[in-house]
């Protein structure tokens, strides 16, 4: 999907997303998330074992919203889970150093390496922006 270049600059600031996945009953669950948006993948980053991740294996389709005031940008799409602990290292320490800056985003990862962890990537189905001109 093209997504347009006001939505991509949007999308650059460190803003914070919140998630929605679909749970068993049909019902929403939303999480508020850092998240990157990587050659037009949107790349986040969990716990393994939370009601997402189960949300996710058993529905992959998801979207999050990137809000700030009456401006915002909603991306829909179908997750994968990434498992591989490499990629995960060195997405997780780019959002941390989009999130914290340079210092303490280069020493993030250091403080969850010890938990496991999984990645998603959702490539976009689905764009709807508001107030971006």
């Amino acid at each position: 999907m093209e997504i347009p270049e006001e939505a991509r600059a949007f999308l650059e600031q460190p803003r914070l997303c919140v998630m929605a996945t679909i749970n068993r009953d049909g019902s929403p669950q939303l999480t508020t998330m850092w998240f990157d948006f990587v050659d037009d993948i949107v790349v986040l980053n969990m716990t393994r074992g939370l009601v997402k991740e189960r949300n996710l294996r058993r529905d992959p389709r998801m979207a999050i919203c990137v809000e700030d005031g009456p401006q915002y940008v909603t991306l829909e799409g179908r997750a994968e889970i990434i498992e591989d602990r490499a990629i995960q290292e060195a997405e997780v320490r780019r959002m941390a150093t989009r999130y914290n800056g340079a210092r303490r985003g280069a020493q993030h990862w250091q403080t969850i390496a010890h938990q496991d962890r999984l990645g998603i990537h959702m490539r976009v189905d689905r764009l709807h922006t508001r107030n971006l001109d």
